[in-house]
């Protein structure tokens, strides 16, 4: 497998982990490597490698220093070539932290968005990451990509 086919997809448990399995199932001929908080990758979840980081919102704000410590370890070692998340918190952490090592990211926003843009599809845009919403209408309201729904 090449470097070429190295894609990491980062979720958060729950919704967002479950539209992401979505878009792992397409991505079978690619070694794809999975971030979440689960202590290990559920099963229903296609994925080559595993990898565990913190989980942290506005509500413990001061783990994000760990995650970004985490993120940076796991992205030096394992330089993936795209970064492909649907949220939230340590999913923008690992996307913004890939800027610094050149790797483009996608951030998906949860179909839960369907009137705005979430609040980290904004942070994400910021920093030059390409943002999709899953409505068309949100979509065109916050200068975002439309390509259908993933649910």
């Amino acid at each position: 497998m090449t470097d070429k086919n190295k894609i990491m997809l980062v979720a958060s448990p729950g919704g967002h982990f479950v539209e992401l399995s979505l878009v792992a199932e397409c991505l079978q001929d690619m070694h794809v490597m999975i971030v979440s908080t689960y202590d290990e990758k559920p099963s229903f979840m296609y994925g080559d490698e595993y990898f565990q980081v913190s989980d942290f919102s506005r509500d413990n704000a001061h783990v994000m220093f760990k995650v970004i410590r985490e993120s940076y370890q796991i992205l030096k070692k394992n330089k993936p070539k795209l970064i492909v998340t649907t949220g939230a918190a340590p999913g923008l952490i690992m996307a913004i932290v890939g800027r610094f090592f050149g790797i483009k990211s996608i951030w998906i926003d949860s179909i839960a968005n369907s009137q705005y843009i979430s609040l980290s599809g904004k942070i994400a845009k910021a920093f030059g990451i390409k943002v999709f919403s899953q409505w068309e209408s949100v979509a065109k309201s916050s200068n975002s990509e439309y390509h259908g729904k993933l649910l």
